[in-house]
């Protein structure tokens, strides 16, 4: 008697946290025998997004060292001059891309690995 107890709690148990997961949101769907289900609505975590944002920083330091590499400090600095020269969207990328200590210790890394 007491594993059928415990096996309805945990049946009610499920049915309890599905009602609460759907009472945030759900879809209704056709399933391929043709029953209707109700299925919750995902909340995406704010954590998936943070981590695009950190990817694309990460992202944007490592090509801006490759390219302070490649091209030398002289060059780049030049290329940045002409940007801050011309329309409103460059002068924002030449600030975007403007040499900080991060992007300057990926390029002397580089540099030293090719070395």
């Amino acid at each position: 008697m007491e594993d059928a107890l415990k096996d309805f709690d945990r049946r009610a148990n499920a049915v309890r946290k599905n009602h609460a997961r759907l009472a945030r949101g759900y879809v209704t769907k056709i399933n391929k025998n043709g029953l209707i289900e109700h299925q919750p609505v995902r909340i995406r975590a704010a954590g998936k997004s943070l981590r695009w944002v950190a990817c694309l920083v990460i992202g944007l330091l490592a090509f801006k060292g490759v390219v302070l590499s490649d091209l030398g400090a002289e060059i780049y600095a030049g290329h940045l001059n002409d940007l801050s020269q011309g329309t409103a969207v460059e002068r924002i990328g030449s600030v975007l891309m403007s040499v900080d200590p991060v992007t300057q210790l990926i390029s002397d890394t580089i540099t030293r690995v090719r070395a």
